[in-house]
Protein backbone atom coordinates (compact mmCIF):
# COMPACT_ATOMS: atom_id res chain seq x y z
CA UNK A 1 0.00 0.00 0.00
CA UNK A 2 3.00 2.68 0.53
CA UNK A 3 4.11 1.68 -2.61
CA UNK A 4 1.48 2.48 -4.23
CA UNK A 5 1.28 6.13 -2.15
CA UNK A 6 4.67 6.23 -3.41
CA UNK A 7 3.67 5.88 -7.08
CA UNK A 8 0.97 8.56 -7.20
CA UNK A 9 2.84 11.34 -5.61
CA UNK A 10 5.61 10.58 -8.22
CA UNK A 11 3.39 10.52 -10.95
CA UNK A 12 1.75 13.63 -9.55
CA UNK A 13 4.96 15.04 -9.20
CA UNK A 14 6.07 14.53 -12.28
CA UNK A 15 2.53 15.66 -14.32
CA UNK A 16 3.01 19.08 -12.38
CA UNK A 17 6.88 19.39 -13.57
CA UNK A 18 5.69 18.88 -16.93
CA UNK A 19 3.26 21.16 -16.76
CA UNK A 20 5.21 23.63 -15.42
CA UNK A 21 7.60 23.49 -18.28
CA UNK A 22 4.91 23.74 -21.05
CA UNK A 23 3.67 27.10 -19.36
CA UNK A 24 7.15 28.80 -19.11
CA UNK A 25 6.99 31.53 -21.51
CA UNK A 26 10.10 30.11 -23.04
CA UNK A 27 8.25 26.97 -24.14
CA UNK A 28 8.26 26.89 -27.83
CA UNK A 29 10.16 30.07 -28.25
CA UNK A 30 13.14 31.15 -29.63
CA UNK A 31 15.81 30.04 -27.69
CA UNK A 32 16.73 32.67 -24.79
CA UNK A 33 14.00 34.98 -25.90
CA UNK A 34 12.58 34.44 -22.30
CA UNK A 35 14.61 35.76 -19.53
CA UNK A 36 16.23 36.33 -17.36
CA UNK A 37 18.48 38.72 -18.84
CA UNK A 38 22.03 40.12 -18.01
CA UNK A 39 23.66 43.02 -18.85
CA UNK A 40 26.70 42.42 -21.24
CA UNK A 41 29.72 44.64 -20.10
CA UNK A 42 30.86 47.29 -22.58
CA UNK A 43 34.19 48.76 -22.96
CA UNK A 44 35.83 51.46 -25.49
CA UNK A 45 39.81 50.41 -25.25
CA UNK A 46 41.25 46.87 -24.23
CA UNK A 47 44.72 46.60 -24.02
CA UNK A 48 46.74 43.04 -24.14
CA UNK A 49 47.25 42.98 -20.38
CA UNK A 50 43.57 44.11 -19.22
CA UNK A 51 41.91 41.77 -21.80
CA UNK A 52 43.65 38.52 -20.82
CA UNK A 53 43.72 39.33 -16.95
CA UNK A 54 40.72 40.50 -16.85
CA UNK A 55 38.31 38.38 -19.09
CA UNK A 56 39.99 35.55 -20.70
CA UNK A 57 41.49 34.04 -17.23
CA UNK A 58 38.14 34.88 -16.03
CA UNK A 59 35.64 33.74 -18.28
CA UNK A 60 34.11 36.97 -18.95
CA UNK A 61 32.76 37.63 -21.83
CA UNK A 62 33.15 41.82 -23.01
CA UNK A 63 31.45 43.62 -26.26
CA UNK A 64 34.25 45.67 -27.06
CA UNK A 65 32.06 49.09 -28.86
CA UNK A 66 34.20 50.52 -32.57
CA UNK A 67 36.77 48.21 -32.51
CA UNK A 68 37.26 47.97 -36.22
CA UNK A 69 36.10 50.74 -37.74
CA UNK A 70 39.89 52.01 -38.54
CA UNK A 71 40.44 48.62 -40.01
CA UNK A 72 40.63 48.74 -44.15
CA UNK A 73 37.86 46.35 -44.29
CA UNK A 74 35.09 48.23 -42.53
CA UNK A 75 35.37 50.75 -45.58
CA UNK A 76 36.33 49.47 -48.23
CA UNK A 77 34.32 45.98 -48.53
CA UNK A 78 31.41 46.74 -50.32
CA UNK A 79 30.14 44.12 -52.95
CA UNK A 80 32.38 46.16 -56.03
CA UNK A 81 35.39 46.28 -54.31
CA UNK A 82 35.40 42.46 -53.41
CA UNK A 83 34.35 41.64 -56.43
CA UNK A 84 36.99 43.16 -58.30
CA UNK A 85 40.10 41.99 -56.02
CA UNK A 86 38.15 38.20 -56.29
CA UNK A 87 38.21 38.47 -59.94
CA UNK A 88 41.98 38.45 -60.01
CA UNK A 89 42.22 35.08 -57.76
CA UNK A 90 39.53 33.33 -60.33
CA UNK A 91 40.78 29.75 -58.48
CA UNK A 92 40.62 30.88 -55.34
CA UNK A 93 37.29 29.05 -54.06
CA UNK A 94 35.77 29.39 -51.07
CA UNK A 95 33.13 27.55 -48.56
CA UNK A 96 29.76 27.82 -49.00
CA UNK A 97 26.70 26.93 -46.55
CA UNK A 98 23.50 25.98 -48.42
CA UNK A 99 21.17 26.46 -45.73
CA UNK A 100 20.61 29.92 -43.58
CA UNK A 101 19.09 27.86 -40.92
CA UNK A 102 22.41 26.56 -39.44
CA UNK A 103 22.04 22.38 -39.72
CA UNK A 104 25.57 20.24 -39.62
CA UNK A 105 23.74 17.74 -41.77
CA UNK A 106 23.26 20.72 -44.46
CA UNK A 107 25.76 20.29 -48.28
CA UNK A 108 28.47 22.81 -48.65
CA UNK A 109 29.62 23.83 -52.04
CA UNK A 110 32.90 25.88 -53.28
CA UNK A 111 33.01 28.61 -55.45
CA UNK A 112 35.11 32.03 -56.31
CA UNK A 113 33.83 34.63 -54.27
CA UNK A 114 33.07 36.93 -57.11
CA UNK A 115 30.49 33.89 -58.30
CA UNK A 116 29.16 34.12 -54.65
CA UNK A 117 29.10 38.02 -55.11
CA UNK A 118 26.76 37.25 -58.06
CA UNK A 119 23.89 35.30 -56.54
CA UNK A 120 24.02 35.73 -52.80
CA UNK A 121 21.52 38.48 -52.34
CA UNK A 122 19.22 36.16 -54.55
CA UNK A 123 20.24 32.79 -52.80
CA UNK A 124 20.31 30.76 -49.20
CA UNK A 125 24.17 30.69 -50.02
CA UNK A 126 26.33 31.70 -47.05
CA UNK A 127 30.16 32.37 -47.33
CA UNK A 128 31.78 30.74 -43.61
CA UNK A 129 35.74 30.21 -44.44
CA UNK A 130 38.90 31.44 -43.55
CA UNK A 131 39.99 34.75 -44.31
CA UNK A 132 40.97 34.61 -48.69
CA UNK A 133 45.50 35.20 -48.66
CA UNK A 134 44.14 38.17 -51.21
CA UNK A 135 42.06 40.22 -48.56
CA UNK A 136 44.68 39.54 -45.28
CA UNK A 137 45.95 43.14 -46.21
CA UNK A 138 42.80 44.96 -45.30
CA UNK A 139 42.27 42.89 -41.64
CA UNK A 140 44.36 43.99 -38.46
CA UNK A 141 44.87 42.16 -35.64
CA UNK A 142 42.41 43.43 -33.08
CA UNK A 143 43.97 45.65 -30.07
CA UNK A 144 43.55 42.53 -27.23
CA UNK A 145 45.51 40.12 -29.76
CA UNK A 146 48.67 42.72 -30.92
CA UNK A 147 50.81 43.23 -27.68
CA UNK A 148 53.67 40.96 -26.89
CA UNK A 149 53.09 36.78 -26.94
CA UNK A 150 49.32 37.38 -27.83
CA UNK A 151 49.80 36.49 -32.08
CA UNK A 152 50.68 33.69 -30.97
CA UNK A 153 47.75 32.27 -29.83
CA UNK A 154 45.72 33.07 -32.98
CA UNK A 155 44.61 29.51 -34.67
CA UNK A 156 41.71 30.66 -37.15
CA UNK A 157 40.09 33.61 -39.20
CA UNK A 158 37.22 32.90 -40.47
CA UNK A 159 34.63 35.22 -42.72
CA UNK A 160 30.57 34.66 -42.14
CA UNK A 161 29.22 36.60 -45.45
CA UNK A 162 25.40 36.38 -46.11
CA UNK A 163 22.65 38.78 -47.11
CA UNK A 164 21.33 38.17 -43.83
CA UNK A 165 18.39 35.77 -42.45
CA UNK A 166 20.80 33.73 -41.15
CA UNK A 167 20.40 31.60 -37.66
CA UNK A 168 23.13 29.16 -36.28
CA UNK A 169 22.67 26.25 -34.19
CA UNK A 170 22.97 26.79 -30.39
CA UNK A 171 26.48 25.56 -29.89
CA UNK A 172 29.90 26.56 -28.30
CA UNK A 173 33.59 26.78 -30.09
CA UNK A 174 36.60 24.80 -29.38
CA UNK A 175 38.51 28.21 -28.83
CA UNK A 176 38.68 31.21 -27.17
CA UNK A 177 36.90 33.45 -29.73
CA UNK A 178 36.80 37.37 -30.89
CA UNK A 179 33.87 38.17 -33.45
CA UNK A 180 34.09 41.36 -35.16
CA UNK A 181 30.76 42.68 -37.21
CA UNK A 182 31.81 44.58 -40.23
CA UNK A 183 28.53 44.84 -41.81
CA UNK A 184 24.95 44.53 -40.53
CA UNK A 185 23.48 43.54 -37.42
CA UNK A 186 24.40 40.02 -35.52
CA UNK A 187 21.59 39.28 -32.43
CA UNK A 188 23.87 37.37 -30.10
CA UNK A 189 22.50 35.08 -27.06
CA UNK A 190 25.26 33.79 -24.45
CA UNK A 191 25.03 31.74 -21.40
CA UNK A 192 27.97 31.98 -18.71
CA UNK A 193 29.35 27.78 -19.25
CA UNK A 194 30.77 28.27 -15.81
CA UNK A 195 27.57 29.67 -14.14
CA UNK A 196 25.07 26.99 -15.75
CA UNK A 197 27.52 24.08 -16.40
CA UNK A 198 24.98 21.46 -15.47
CA UNK A 199 22.20 23.05 -17.64
CA UNK A 200 24.73 23.80 -20.86
CA UNK A 201 25.88 20.21 -20.81
CA UNK A 202 22.04 18.95 -21.27
CA UNK A 203 21.49 21.04 -23.84
CA UNK A 204 24.89 20.36 -26.33
CA UNK A 205 23.60 17.08 -26.73
CA UNK A 206 25.77 16.61 -29.63
CA UNK A 207 28.82 16.27 -27.71
CA UNK A 208 30.92 15.26 -30.49
CA UNK A 209 30.06 18.59 -32.60
CA UNK A 210 29.38 20.80 -29.81
CA UNK A 211 26.33 21.96 -30.33
CA UNK A 212 22.35 21.02 -29.13
CA UNK A 213 19.91 19.28 -31.53
CA UNK A 214 17.35 21.65 -30.04
CA UNK A 215 15.18 23.63 -32.73
CA UNK A 216 16.37 27.55 -31.94
CA UNK A 217 12.98 28.86 -33.45
CA UNK A 218 10.90 26.41 -31.30
CA UNK A 219 12.47 25.12 -28.08
CA UNK A 220 11.12 22.75 -26.12
CA UNK A 221 11.48 22.90 -22.52
CA UNK A 222 10.20 19.57 -21.86
CA UNK A 223 13.02 17.93 -23.69
CA UNK A 224 15.94 20.32 -22.17
CA UNK A 225 13.68 21.10 -18.81
CA UNK A 226 17.15 22.78 -17.85
CA UNK A 227 16.50 25.58 -20.07
CA UNK A 228 14.20 26.43 -17.09
CA UNK A 229 17.24 27.57 -14.85
CA UNK A 230 19.02 29.91 -17.47
CA UNK A 231 20.19 33.18 -17.66
CA UNK A 232 21.29 34.99 -20.72
CA UNK A 233 22.74 37.81 -22.40
CA UNK A 234 20.95 39.23 -25.45
CA UNK A 235 21.87 41.93 -27.32
CA UNK A 236 22.48 43.04 -30.65
CA UNK A 237 26.71 43.40 -32.58
CA UNK A 238 26.88 46.16 -34.82
CA UNK A 239 29.10 47.26 -37.38
CA UNK A 240 32.33 48.22 -35.89
CA UNK A 241 31.80 46.34 -32.60
CA UNK A 242 33.79 43.24 -31.34
CA UNK A 243 32.57 40.34 -28.77
CA UNK A 244 34.64 38.00 -26.50
CA UNK A 245 33.20 34.71 -26.17
CA UNK A 246 34.73 32.88 -23.58
CA UNK A 247 35.83 29.11 -24.64
CA UNK A 248 32.63 26.49 -24.19
CA UNK A 249 30.56 29.54 -23.44
CA UNK A 250 26.80 27.93 -25.18
CA UNK A 251 25.61 30.56 -27.93
CA UNK A 252 23.45 31.18 -30.74
CA UNK A 253 23.59 34.26 -33.16
CA UNK A 254 21.04 35.23 -36.11
CA UNK A 255 21.90 37.71 -38.66
CA UNK A 256 20.37 40.73 -40.55
CA UNK A 257 20.56 42.86 -43.46
CA UNK A 258 23.88 42.39 -45.75
CA UNK A 259 25.97 40.75 -42.88
CA UNK A 260 29.92 40.88 -43.00
CA UNK A 261 32.15 39.41 -39.83
CA UNK A 262 35.06 37.94 -39.30
CA UNK A 263 35.53 35.98 -36.31
CA UNK A 264 39.51 35.20 -34.51
CA UNK A 265 39.43 32.07 -32.69
CA UNK A 266 42.51 31.96 -29.83
CA UNK A 267 44.00 29.56 -27.99
CA UNK A 268 45.06 31.19 -24.65
CA UNK A 269 46.90 27.95 -23.36
CA UNK A 270 49.12 27.94 -25.88
CA UNK A 271 51.10 30.50 -23.23
CA UNK A 272 50.14 27.89 -20.31
CA UNK A 273 47.58 30.44 -18.74
CA UNK A 274 50.28 32.78 -16.67
CA UNK A 275 52.48 34.70 -19.09
CA UNK A 276 53.62 38.13 -17.67
CA UNK A 277 52.68 40.84 -20.20
CA UNK A 278 55.06 43.80 -20.25
CA UNK A 279 54.21 46.92 -19.29
CA UNK A 280 53.74 48.30 -22.72
CA UNK A 281 50.95 46.10 -22.93
CA UNK A 282 48.96 47.56 -20.06
CA UNK A 283 48.14 50.23 -22.75
CA UNK A 284 49.03 49.14 -25.99
CA UNK A 285 46.74 51.15 -28.73
CA UNK A 286 45.86 49.51 -31.96
CA UNK A 287 48.64 49.57 -34.56
CA UNK A 288 46.82 49.12 -37.76
CA UNK A 289 50.17 48.15 -39.55
CA UNK A 290 49.56 44.32 -37.91
CA UNK A 291 47.25 42.91 -40.50
CA UNK A 292 47.09 39.54 -40.89
CA UNK A 293 49.65 39.02 -44.21
CA UNK A 294 52.33 40.70 -41.96
CA UNK A 295 52.50 37.20 -39.40
CA UNK A 296 52.14 33.65 -39.60
CA UNK A 297 49.39 31.97 -37.90
CA UNK A 298 47.52 28.44 -37.36
CA UNK A 299 47.25 25.44 -35.10
CA UNK A 300 50.46 24.13 -33.89
CA UNK A 301 51.58 21.58 -36.53
CA UNK A 302 53.47 18.23 -35.98
CA UNK A 303 54.36 18.85 -32.18
CA UNK A 304 52.17 16.09 -30.55
CA UNK A 305 53.63 17.47 -27.30
CA UNK A 306 52.59 20.79 -27.35
CA UNK A 307 48.91 20.27 -28.56
CA UNK A 308 49.56 17.29 -25.12
CA UNK A 309 50.08 20.41 -22.86
CA UNK A 310 47.88 22.68 -24.41
CA UNK A 311 44.68 19.88 -24.10
CA UNK A 312 46.16 19.49 -20.42
CA UNK A 313 45.88 23.43 -19.51
CA UNK A 314 42.53 23.44 -21.29
CA UNK A 315 41.36 20.71 -18.94
CA UNK A 316 42.79 22.32 -15.68
CA UNK A 317 41.36 25.56 -16.97
CA UNK A 318 37.80 24.22 -17.12
CA UNK A 319 38.37 22.89 -13.69
CA UNK A 320 39.25 18.56 -14.39
CA UNK A 321 42.45 18.93 -11.83
CA UNK A 322 41.31 15.65 -10.63
CA UNK A 323 41.56 12.02 -11.66
CA UNK A 324 37.68 11.35 -11.04
CA UNK A 325 37.33 14.68 -13.64
CA UNK A 326 39.60 12.96 -16.11
CA UNK A 327 38.08 9.43 -16.11
CA UNK A 328 34.17 10.94 -16.32
CA UNK A 329 35.72 13.57 -19.16
CA UNK A 330 37.18 10.67 -21.63
CA UNK A 331 35.19 7.57 -20.82
CA UNK A 332 31.94 9.84 -20.91
CA UNK A 333 32.90 9.95 -24.16
CA UNK A 334 33.70 7.18 -25.46
CA UNK A 335 30.21 5.22 -24.25
CA UNK A 336 30.44 2.53 -26.71
CA UNK A 337 33.51 0.56 -24.85
CA UNK A 338 33.31 -2.94 -23.71
CA UNK A 339 33.75 -3.12 -19.47
CA UNK A 340 37.07 -4.99 -20.35
CA UNK A 341 38.40 -1.95 -22.25
CA UNK A 342 36.40 0.41 -19.98
CA UNK A 343 38.66 -0.92 -16.82
CA UNK A 344 42.16 -0.81 -19.07
CA UNK A 345 41.14 2.60 -19.83
CA UNK A 346 40.65 3.72 -16.68
CA UNK A 347 43.80 1.45 -15.27
CA UNK A 348 45.55 3.79 -17.85
CA UNK A 349 44.25 7.31 -17.28
CA UNK A 350 45.17 6.18 -13.38
CA UNK A 351 48.96 5.99 -14.39
CA UNK A 352 48.99 9.16 -16.93
CA UNK A 353 47.71 11.01 -13.97
CA UNK A 354 49.97 10.00 -11.64
CA UNK A 355 52.99 10.36 -14.33
CA UNK A 356 51.94 14.45 -14.07
CA UNK A 357 51.24 14.86 -10.35
CA UNK A 358 54.64 15.44 -9.35
CA UNK A 359 53.69 16.21 -5.96
CA UNK A 360 51.36 13.04 -5.72
CA UNK A 361 48.75 15.47 -4.30
CA UNK A 362 45.86 13.70 -6.43
CA UNK A 363 44.92 17.15 -8.29
CA UNK A 364 46.96 19.04 -11.58
CA UNK A 365 48.05 22.55 -10.89
CA UNK A 366 49.08 25.05 -13.50
CA UNK A 367 52.40 24.70 -12.94
CA UNK A 368 52.84 20.97 -13.04
CA UNK A 369 51.12 21.07 -16.25
CA UNK A 370 53.67 23.88 -17.48
CA UNK A 371 56.36 21.96 -15.76
CA UNK A 372 55.89 19.10 -18.16
CA UNK A 373 58.44 17.96 -20.39
CA UNK A 374 59.08 15.57 -23.00
CA UNK A 375 61.61 13.58 -20.23
CA UNK A 376 58.15 12.05 -19.26
CA UNK A 377 57.68 8.86 -19.97
CA UNK A 378 54.25 7.70 -20.95
CA UNK A 379 54.91 4.72 -22.13
CA UNK A 380 51.66 3.14 -20.82
CA UNK A 381 51.43 -0.25 -22.80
Amino acid sequence: MLLDYFLIFFIHLIGNQCSELRDHPGHMKPFGSSGPFLEIEKVTDLPTKTFFSNYVKTKRAVLMQNFVNQFPAFSKWNDQYLTDVSSKHPDYKVSLETIKKESRDQDTINLPLHDFLFIYNSSELYMVNEVPPYLKEDVVLPQPLQCAQAPSVLEETIVWFSSGGTSSVTHTDDYENILCAFDGIKEIILVDYFKHKKAADMIIDEHKGAYSTMDVDKVDYEKFPLLKDLEYYHFNLSAGDCLYIPYKWVHQVRSYGRNLAINFWFNFERIFGNAEFSDECSYNKLDLSKTLDTFTYGPVQNDFFDNFKIFIMRQVNLGNRKIDDWISLILGVERELSDEKREQSHDMLQEMFSLMDFDGNGVLSDDEVIDLNENVNFNLN
